[in-house]
């Protein structure tokens, strides 16, 4: 008996094993919808600074009648979530999108109805798909293996599916996001997560396993290293180095806290080398790399040469108490009016930050780990090292273009309520090709399976190699 179930399991017929979503969502009608595409596509026009950058008007508007014509019935959220979504991803921009909303109806209805998410963390190299995290399940499959299909479809269909539905100035940032983001566009795109049959390789042989999915949290986990390591300091005496990995430019007081307990640190072991780990780190406040910068260069920098703010309706409509809003009455003072932008003076290098304690300021050479995942305020850090001299860059490229967008507002679709973030300020960069789509490195250093598996850092290998060959 034994024997035939386990041959029932991994015969063709296993995916009726497997288990698509059959959650009931709320219905919008198609003029609703078509409604909501409307507004979409002109609060785009409306707000953004240089929407058709990248992507001619005449292209936009011919995919954005395919489009409307392909919405001609009813639908809930999600099924016209996959129609907009690759449309928003287009223009190639990555700070034009749509918002990933984890407290919307759908989320919640899924999830708290026992629905499940694949998971598997994963890595996307070379066009091929590995497990990577995989303690939040029992299963045999190991980080590194391949994973040749899910649900019967090649994972190469999967990939070229799902990296359509994510905004990204390139291919890197696309892929990184669908990297980062892959049990959630399971489900989104494929309605899978609850059981899912696992075609992979390990070892050389093919084998099958039929995994069960994970719970909200666990997702969470999973997808934003929920709980996990978000500032932490690596101290390694034999290279007079010290690592700060920061994942997150998020709350500003703590991290800057984080900071200045990092360099007492360096200070007191009279550490030579730092390096700033921006790696996984997606954004936030580009102060706190500002701040990181002050206890070890007192050179001025700048990122960016000049700013230019879109006084479009969203911009205008803001209250007078909004963060934004504020920053762009500021701006009049010094900015030129010029029809609906607000364009600034030529930027000038200058220091970044004030330590709150001066005597945490250390004489040392500064280095930088970035990845296509380092991108907004993490990216403006690697401009700032880069444009200012300040110091060594090694990995690979961040994942935002040299002349970026910026100054993000949320538009809401007035029937179905889908949010779609839009930038309304243009950047253009202090140094540099600005159509380039990346921070480069000094030092060019790539990520390889053969790494994964064996739970290498290429980077912090080839600095160390190089801290030993050089004999600082």
């Amino acid at each position: 008996m034994k024997k035939l179930l386990l041959f029932v399991l991994l015969s063709g017929g296993l995916n009726s094993w497997s288990q698509t979503d059959t959650t009931t969502y709320p219905q919008f009608t198609a003029t609703q919808l078509q409604q909501d595409l409307d507004s979409i596509y002109l609060n785009l026009q409306w707000n953004h600074p240089h929407l058709f950058a990248y992507h001619s008007k005449a292209d936009a508007d011919a995919a954005f009648q395919q489009l409307r014509r392909q919405v001609s019935k009813s639908m809930n959220r999600i099924e016209f979530t996959r129609l907009v979504a690759p449309f928003i991803a287009l223009f190639r921009d990555g700070h034009t999108s749509l918002d990933v909303d984890f407290e919307s109806e759908e989320f919640n209805r899924y999830s708290s109805g026992g629905g499940r998410f694949f998971p598997l963390g994963v890595y996307i190299l070379d066009g091929k798909l590995y497990a990577g995290r995989t303690d939040l399940v029992a299963t045999a499959i190991r980080q590194g293996d391949e994973i040749i299909s899910l649900n019967g479809i090649k994972s190469s269909a999967i990939i070229d599916r799902l990296q359509n539905m994510w905004s990204a100035d390139g291919v890197e940032g696309v892929t990184v996001t669908a990297q980062r983001l892959f049990s959630y566009s399971l489900w989104t795109t494929y309605q899978w997560g609850t059981r899912v049959l696992v075609e992979y390789r390990s070892n050389g042989k093919e084998k099958k396993e039929l995994l069960g999915g994970i719970g909200k949290e666990d997702f969470l986990r999973l997808s934003f290293n929920s709980g996990g390591t978000i500032r932490k300091l690596h101290l390694y005496p034999d290279y007079s180095l010290a690592v700060v990995e920061i994942n997150s430019y998020g709350s500003v007081e703590k991290t800057n806290h984080f900071i200045d307990s990092c360099f007492a640190v360096i200070k007191q072991k009279g550490i030579r080398n730092v390096a700033l780990d921006l790696r996984k780190n997606g954004g936030g406040n580009s102060y706190i790399g500002d701040y990181f910068i002050a206890h070890i260069s007192q050179k001025p920098y700048n990122t960016v040469r000049a700013k230019k703010w879109h006084l479009s309706p969203m911009v205008l409509q803001l209250s007078n108490e909004h963060w934004l809003r504020q920053s762009v009455e500021n701006a009049k003072k010094t900015y030129t009016r010029n029809g609906a932008f607000l364009e600034s003076p030529q930027l000038n290098p200058q220091r970044g930050a004030t330590l709150k304690d001066p005597a945490l300021f250390v004489e040392g050479n500064l280095f930088l780990f970035t990845s296509p995942r380092t991108y907004s305020s993490a990216h403006m850090t690697a401009l700032a090292v880069k444009c200012g001299g300040l110091g060594t860059i090694i990995g690979q490229p961040t994942g935002e273009r040299l002349n970026l967008t910026g100054e993000i507002l949320t538009y809401k679709a007035p029937n179905s309520g889908l949010k779609i973030v839009i930038p309304v300020a243009a950047y253009t960069t202090a140094c540099g090709d600005g159509e380039q789509i990346g921070v480069q490195p000094d030092h060019f250093v790539k990520t390889t399976i053969e790494d994964i598996r064996a739970g290498r850092d290429p980077e912090l290998l080839y600095l160390q190699q190089l801290l030993k060959n050089s004999g600082r």
